[in-house]
């Protein structure tokens, strides 16, 4: 079908908003926020409901026309670009940004794909309730995104990746039919749960177009630590001695190196350091309170969970586990914490405009806690060995064992790094691969990474992934070129 002819069949549709044929108006739309990737699309659709989404993949399908479903379009893997064909279509969420249902009594939200993650935040904190998945891109990043990447965050520690926060799901398949999941039931136990089947898998089995969310009682008060520990070994030992002093209510628990310090340092106006020397290895802690006792200075003017840490805090300094600490005193002092550590993947953006590196590798690795240090010092090794000059720069969610484990090449360097990247990232995932670990924690695979998924998946698991994909979607219209080939 040429272009003129589906413009004209694609307006046939009566979309309330009607189609982007401008190339010009497409930009926003055809290149992901790292610009890594940069595609082409026949038109932009903006469906403003469930009904109209079926419409278009009725279309799609008839005419067999790639789909492209986007939320904000935040992903760090090129899974909502479409490839350079110019013959899909980019089908936006941003009008399907409605909360159909609140109930505060079985505490769930239902709402569509393009709410944007931060205003579920301020929905449902109002009423003293609480949904933890927190992002850096909480701002601009959409619900249905986060669901089809099954997205982590700071939280994952206490609460789980998405897909633990997801009850119900409403799904439009590739032939338009409407699949209505959107149950609130705690328990469900009827069949296969096909849920979990859309859930991760970036937009290539269907579209979601609502989530039933599992909501929490909001804490009484979040206590924010930063802990120098030197070293990653002394960071797990620290992970450990919390959880046992602090059951079930360590919120996040993230590792910010040096590495970390020095490209933010670099990059954040303003930036107020946590300690007075840079952290060698440091770690941000958020400690949850849901007891008014433990709140509450009493008659000497002391607040129980804040001695109970520093209580926690002096062992470890008699134990050379750590080396400094400091207690955030206030909302302030906290946010300025985090927005460091949320600033994370636009610090390194800039840092990479900013200087003569070259090129950056971007990892989203998942281990076990307790081989974190070995894996970084053999990763290590090989990275050095591997070509000179090159900078590593992680940090992550130690409390899950995900690290965003990024190798910077030197601009000094001729065209070696360029040349061998791929080369590099396959012996890390070796390695990863030899610790029991994941070559993808959070981030998803979409287009970046389908050579490693092919490459390091289970045989039969990746032929079952071909045989559903083939089953729900037998055209091969949904998010062509994402996650298997």
């Amino acid at each position: 079908m040429d272009n003129t002819s589906l413009e004209i069949k694609l307006k046939s549709l009566n979309l309330k908003h009607n189609p982007i044929f401008t190339k010009k108006d497409h930009i926003k739309y055809v290149q992901d926020w790292r610009g890594q990737y940069k595609g082409d699309a026949a038109a932009i659709l903006k469906p403003i409901n469930t009904i109209e989404v079926s419409d278009i993949m009725k279309f799609a399908n008839e005419n067999k026309i790639g789909v492209v479903p986007q939320g904000g379009n935040t992903s760090l893997c090129g899974a909502a670009t479409p490839d350079n064909s110019g013959t899909s279509i980019v089908v936006s969420f941003e009008k399907m940004n409605k909360v159909r249902q609140f109930n505060r009594e079985s505490q769930t939200i239902i709402v569509e794909s393009g709410v944007i993650l931060s205003q579920i935040h301020d929905v449902v904190e109002k009423e003293n309730l609480f949904f933890p998945l927190s992002l850096g891109a909480q701002g601009s990043c959409m619900i249905g995104g986060n669901l089809s990447t099954n997205a982590g965050g700071v939280n994952v520690l206490k609460y789980g990746n998405t897909r633990e926060l997801c009850l119900g799901l409403e799904v439009v398949l590739p032939s338009g039919k409407i699949m209505n999941l959107i149950s609130e039931l705690k328990k469900d136990n009827t069949g296969y749960d096909l849920k979990n089947l859309f859930i991760g898998a970036e937009g290539t089995l269907g579209i979601i177009t609502a989530a039933t969310l599992k909501l929490f009682q909001l804490p009484k008060m979040i206590t924010t630590l930063f802990v120098e520990a030197n070293e990653i070994s002394n960071a797990v030992k620290l992970l450990n001695t919390f959880k046992s002093h602090f059951p079930d209510r360590i919120e996040s628990f993230e590792l910010m190196p040096k590495s970390f310090w020095e490209v933010a340092k670099n990059n954040i106006d303003n930036i107020v350091m946590p300690l007075v020397k840079m952290p060698e290895m440091g770690v941000l802690i958020d400690v949850s309170s849901f007891s008014n006792n433990e709140i509450t200075p009493n008659q000497n003017g002391e607040v129980q969970i804040i001695k109970s840490i520093e209580n926690v805090l002096e062992e470890c300094f008699e134990v050379n586990l750590i080396s400094d600490a400091t207690i955030c005193t206030n909302e302030n002092q906290k946010r300025a914490l985090w927005s460091i550590r949320e600033a994370a993947a636009e610090s390194e953006k800039k840092e990479l405009e900013s200087s003569n590196l070259i090129k950056c590798l971007k990892h989203d690795i998942s281990l076990p806690v307790e081989s974190i240090d070995n894996f970084h010092k053999d990763a290590q090794i090989m990275i050095s060995n591997f070509l000179p000059n090159l900078k590593t720069i992680y940090f992550g969610h130690l409390g899950d064992g995900n690290l965003h484990y990024n190798v910077f090449g030197n601009g000094s360097l001729p065209d070696g790094f360029e040349g061998k990247s791929l080369e590099l990232t396959k012996e890390l995932y070796k390695i990863v691969h030899n610790y029991n670990g994941s070559f993808s924690a959070e981030h998803g695979i979409g287009q970046l990474k389908k050579d490693s998924l092919k490459t390091h998946k289970d045989e039969v698991a990746y032929s079952i992934m071909g045989i559903i994909k083939n089953q729900l979607d037998p055209k091969g219209i949904m998010n062509p070129g994402k996650v298997l080939f």
